[in-house]
């Protein structure tokens, strides 16, 4: 058994291996499409002699942190064929997939968790929070007038493609969490709209709030007509709603629960910090399902701690332990605070000690030192944990948008 980066004619058994894994037979006619959507010089497939027998890579991203922004590899497609699990493939895979992306200078990786068991194994720690939002139309109100007053402007995909691009760069450098966002994402995931992707639904419609002509926000969803009774029951399902201010995504929400013939409406990927639940009469009414968002795997420490900033200015000493890899491991001084950061390792006795992978999960600012320390996977003195508590966190939970 071994593992390499793979080469564009061994893309078919690379598929196949997918198709098993995940459970999807890939049309012939999208095969170009798919295959396009990837950086084939960072996809990685483990070999049983010829055979390609599991499969993974890597996007190559920036990911905004408190204040800053720092290299990341987007761990991805990471699969096994079913014939070859409990054999090792999976961990030899990391192993080399952990090992490329340090060895392209990128201080993090971040996948999303297809089963959340797996990952931690390999160093990876949840760092934000996923939310789906259900409303029952007939039941929420607004109580108070809008908070802006901006209009709505409905656009087809080449209308989207003029907008949506230059708005999310204007969101994403505040937002812990986003990811650059390259032309092949845009045009393979966020504009692509073959109609085995409906489930039944119109093709994608974008909501754009404006004010005085400027875009201030987004949403992308999709109508499912539906009749009971002879009544109207449409649903309507949307993708996450990017906002740059809070008046424009009200105006969003407004927006969708207005639709004709519309009783449902349900949101993939909410913004946990959406104003939504306070803008509603009614805050039970906003029916939210909370699951695991982004993880985060922190491959150089003092790389990653000093590309964020910190709310207050501190220092703490981590001792940080990296079973799987090593090479995060050792005992690191962070001096830290709203204007910058340096870290840098050390031979002081620490503040906190630590699993890289709960350091992956307070990166961002999304879970607190003292919270994991109650689960008994943080250790340190009371003051310490509330330094860093109060170091690590941010005014905006952190929230990524981007599925991968």
């Amino acid at each position: 058994m071994h593992v390499r980066i793979i080469e564009e004619s061994e893309m078919d058994g690379f598929i196949a291996v997918m198709e098993h894994a995940f459970g999807f037979e890939l049309k012939p006619e999208s095969r170009d499409h798919f295959i396009k959507e990837f950086e084939l010089e960072r996809l990685i497939a483990a070999f049983d002699g010829d055979d390609v027998v599991g499969t993974g890579g890597a996007f190559t991203f920036d990911l905004t942190v408190p204040g800053g922004t720092v290299g990341c590899g987007g761990t991805t497609v990471i699969a096994v064929l079913p014939t070859h699990r409990r054999r090792g493939v999976l961990t030899d895979m990391m192993r080399f997939h952990l090992d490329e992306v340090a060895g392209r200078g990128e201080p993090v990786a971040a996948l999303w968790a297809s089963e959340t068991p797996i990952y931690g194994r390999f160093g990876y720690g949840v760092a934000s929070q996923f939310l789906r939002t259900k409303l029952d139309k007939n039941r929420i109100s607004f109580p108070r007038p809008p908070l802006g007053s901006g209009v709505i402007r409905i656009l087809d995909v080449e209308g989207a493609r003029e907008v949506l691009p230059d708005l999310y760069e204007k969101i994403r450098p505040e937002r812990p969490g986003f990811l650059t966002r390259p032309e092949r994402r845009w045009e393979g995931v966020h504009f692509h709209d073959p109609p085995e992707w409906r489930d039944g639904g119109t093709p994608k419609r974008f909501a754009v709030y404006e004010e005085e002509g400027e875009a201030l926000g987004w949403v992308m969803y999709r109508q499912h007509e539906k009749w009971e009774g002879g009544l109207p029951a449409n649903r309507v399902d949307t993708g996450p709603m990017h906002a740059l201010t809070p008046a424009a995504e009200e105006g969003l929400w407004r927006y969708l629960l207005s639709l004709d013939l519309v009783a449902k409406v349900e949101s993939w990927n909410t913004d946990p910090n959406s104003v939504l639940p306070g803008a509603v009469a009614d805050s039970r009414r906003v029916e939210r399902t909370i699951s695991d968002g982004i993880w985060v795997r922190i491959l150089d420490v003092p790389a990653a701690l000093s590309a964020r900033r910190y709310q207050i200015d501190g220092r703490l000493v981590f001792e940080v332990f990296d079973p799987f890899r090593g090479s995060a491991a050792g005992t690191f001084a962070l001096e830290g605070g709203p204007d910058g950061a340096t870290c840098e390792p050390v031979t002081s006795e620490p503040d906190i000690r630590l699993d890289v992978r709960e350091l992956g999960s307070t990166y961002l600012g999304g879970f607190s030192f003292s919270e994991l320390s109650r689960a008994g996977l943080v250790e340190g003195t009371t003051e310490s944990l509330r330094t860093a508590d109060l170091m690590f966190g941010w005014p905006l939970a952190p929230w990524c948008p981007e599925v991968f």
